[in-house]
């Protein structure tokens, strides 16, 4: 179980140092890509802990949940980190090859989120993979206090 407070994040990967974010304020199904940050509510993320599986990961600018549609065969590998009218279950493990930095794992499949070829550049795919012990997989979790206008 995380030990993340609930809380308003902006959550960077340890290698790219790259934020999470859903495309351009998709809808629902939102692409979830890495940004190089934009200070705005499409990168920001709200956790809120639950009573079963871990946490929801919300994004602040669309309202819409962290998800994976492993339905979408056009991906490689296979299946899609996208966003979700539902809510959609994570867990948030510890991550020994990086101080403070924790996985981001699937609750169904299992597999943490990691971007595609640990790329640095703005839109990189996010995508699941099997859980390794490296920083491709770390993610920091930053408080964030939404500003109006950022959404």
């Amino acid at each position: 179980m995380s030990t993340i407070p609930t809380g308003t994040y902006v959550i960077m990967n340890a290698t790219t140092h790259t934020y999470l974010n859903v495309l351009a304020f998709q809808p629902v199904p939102g692409d979830i890509v890495n940004s190089v940050g934009n200070y705005l509510g499409n990168d920001m993320w709200n956790v809120l802990k639950t009573e079963s599986c871990g946490v929801t990961i919300q994004s602040y600018g669309t309202g819409a949940f962290l998800s994976f549609d492993p339905s979408n065969k056009t991906d490689t590998p296979a299946g899609s980190v996208v966003t979700s009218h539902t809510i959609y279950p994570w867990s948030l493990q510890q991550n020994t090859a990086v101080p403070y930095a924790w996985y981001i794992v699937d609750h169904y499949t299992g597999k943490g989120l990691a971007v595609k070829d640990n790329s640095a550049a703005n839109a990189a795919q996010v995508l699941e993979l099997g859980l390794t012990n490296n920083g491709s997989q770390a993610w920091f979790f930053i408080a964030k206090e939404p500003l109006a206008g950022t959404n």
